[in-house]
């Protein structure tokens, strides 16, 4: 179960939507950040939200901040998540103020907690979502794209990536599992594919191996 952490602004929509995509299925409480100060359209929005979350029972959380001082947005919504018992956040980022979104995301990274970011179109055309670890290079050395290649076209396995970079198996699992916990590749069974990540670094560095 989740927390869904949003900001707030005049409008509901997307705060509406982003909860329906999931339901009480997933998400478990929600955290809307908002700036310091009252505002009739945000608490209209804010009571309309909540209204559709008193009727699954899913709790509402408030905090506010003041967005134009950086330092103390980010502290504080990274003090609130840290003091919480959630261990998985869905941030999403279509609601509210585009300063206030970018302190959540600002305090998921300076925390280093991974999370799915969702982010909707303006026109509602569609959604696109990546997780944090997807965003942060961690421990990648350009000779890794060959692995990373080989599972791009068509290596799901450690032997067959073992055979096709003509490394030792033993190397090849010592590598896969790094690239594995720095979220570039997923392993599912004994089946490896690329994360979004993975494939972005293909693109940047096939090019240059």
């Amino acid at each position: 179960m989740s927390l869904l952490v949003s900001s707030v602004g005049f409008e509901e929509k997307f705060l509406l939507r982003a909860f329906l995509r999931r339901g009480r299925s997933q998400i478990s409480g929600v955290l809307l950040v908002k700036p310091l100060g009252d505002n009739e359209k945000v608490k209209k929005a804010i009571d309309s939200f909540n209204n559709l979350l008193k009727e699954v029972s899913v709790q509402l959380n408030i905090l506010e901040i003041n967005y134009l001082d950086y330092v103390s947005s980010v502290s504080s919504i990274s003090k609130w998540i840290k003091s919480s018992k959630y261990t998985s956040f869905v941030l999403s980022l279509s609601s509210g103020m585009r300063i206030v979104n970018l302190e959540i995301l600002s305090a998921f990274l300076i925390l280093d907690l991974n999370a799915e970011i969702e982010v909707e179109a303006e026109s509602l055309e569609g959604v696109i979502s990546w997780r944090i670890d997807e965003m942060v290079r961690k421990d990648f050395e350009e000779d890794d794209v060959k692995i990373l290649l080989a599972i791009h076209e068509g290596e799901k396995s450690v032997s067959e990536i073992s055979r096709r970079v003509k490394i030792p198996v033993t190397t090849a699992w010592r590598k896969v599992n790094k690239l594995v916990d720095n979220y570039y590749i997923k392993k599912e069974g004994e089946q490896l594919s690329l994360t979004k990540k993975g494939e972005i670094f293909i693109s940047i560095y096939n090019n240059f191996s």
